[in-house]
């Protein structure tokens, strides 16, 4: 038998896990030190903090695998935002795949001394919870919330 669910269970279901994602234990990052390894290698979603405030909201299917890149300007979007966040006139060259080296630096500096990443297990549905929860926080993250297909908040 097929349980089907209406509006009210998705949004209470979403809300509930947003609530235990923002409530989670936050692993600091800190590029040198292998910060990643204290992720599970599950699928799931991410909220990254600057100290306290919410930034970024996203979905992977290997959180520690995800957690690895975020340092990583060319394979993270959250760390090209944030470049941008802190020196809005940057800019990554056509064909290259990193900010300048000292932007680069500036930004390792800041996420070691600022940037916390709470996960969430999450098999199935990451898109949706992750579409969701973009929408719902679209005036305070980095993110590009005109890319996702959001679930209607009505």
């Amino acid at each position: 038998m097929i349980q089907e669910f209406d509006k009210d269970d998705v949004r209470a279901f979403v809300n509930a896990f947003e609530a235990e994602l923002l409530g989670a234990t936050r692993h600091k990052i800190d590029f040198g030190n292998g910060w990643h390894n204290t992720v599970d290698s599950k699928a799931g979603v991410y909220a990254v903090f600057d100290k306290d405030a919410l930034v970024y909201i996203g979905e992977t299917a290997n959180l520690k695998k995800r957690m690895g890149e975020i340092g990583r300007t060319y394979n993270h979007s959250f760390r090209k935002k944030l470049g941008r966040k802190l020196k809005p006139d940057a800019v990554i060259a056509k064909g290259a795949r990193t900010y300048v080296p000292e932007l680069e630096t500036l930004l390792t500096t800041y996420c070691n001394d600022n940037i916390s990443v709470a996960c969430k297990p999450l098999a199935f549905g990451r898109l949706e919870v992750e579409s969701y929860l973009i929408h719902k926080h679209k005036d305070i993250l980095l993110n590009s919330a005109g890319k996702r297909n959001i679930m209607p908040q009505d």
